[in-house]
């Protein structure tokens, strides 16, 4: 198969996976539990743990599409904050709606390959999810604050997403640093991926070799 084309279906696996990354990363809800205890996260929000988890389990199942209608279950909002967690659900619905696509892509080209015994399609995507991490890690580690305002900017047209404490209080159990350990997780899924697929090519062509 064309290197050109196998490179270009390896982009659509590569977001798919991106795509699965980001997917658990908002459904790991241990990573929060504990970002609570380790951010103290009580303390910034004067909220009990209890209170704190009911309110963010609350915003997971409602960006999961679980939840239809938006309504905190004890926090106050505004209606500001209100239209940004809608925009953030349509987010996390357009990719999956996305992955869908990619993922019909990505299992057209893996059926080809495999027709036509070619495993450099692993190959292309490890590489792919490999450079990733490598150029969003840097940014994002030592100028967070900086690569999260820009994030904000390219995915939503308006500054909904600046919370005021008093009108929007939800803010305070979601400091910035959880959304980083977040980032970290989520390129550390996708390096590891990469790491998986590469062990994948090199023991699918030493077997091929032997044949």
């Amino acid at each position: 198969m064309n290197k050109a084309i196998n490179f270009l279906y390896s982009i659509f696996i590569s977001i798919s996976i991106i795509i699965l990354c980001v997917n658990f990363t908002l459904r790991f809800k241990e990573l929060y539990y504990f970002d609570i205890d380790y951010l103290d996260i009580e303390s910034i929000s004067n909220l009990s743990k209890e209170e704190i988890i009911l309110n963010y389990d609350y915003l997971i199942d409602y960006n999961l599409g679980y939840e239809k209608e938006f309504h905190m279950p004890t926090i106050k909002y505004s209606e500001e904050g209100k239209i940004h967690f809608e925009e953030v659900r349509d987010i996390f619905i357009r990719l999956r709606q996305l992955f869908v696509v990619c993922s019909f892509i990505g299992i057209i080209a893996i059926y080809k390959n495999i027709k036509e015994k070619n495993i450099n399609l692993i190959k292309y995507v490890s590489l792919s999810l490999f450079l990733l991490p490598i150029i969003l890690f840097i940014p994002i580690v030592f100028n967070f604050e900086k690569s999260f305002v820009i994030f904000h900017k390219i995915f939503f047209r308006n500054d909904y997403w600046i919370f005021d404490p008093d009108l929007d209080p939800v803010i305070n159990i979601l400091p910035a640093e959880f959304f980083l350990h977040c980032g970290i997780m989520i390129l550390l899924l996708i390096f590891l991926s990469s790491i998986l697929l590469y062990t994948i090519y090199k023991l699918s062509k030493n077997r091929i070799n032997k044949n």
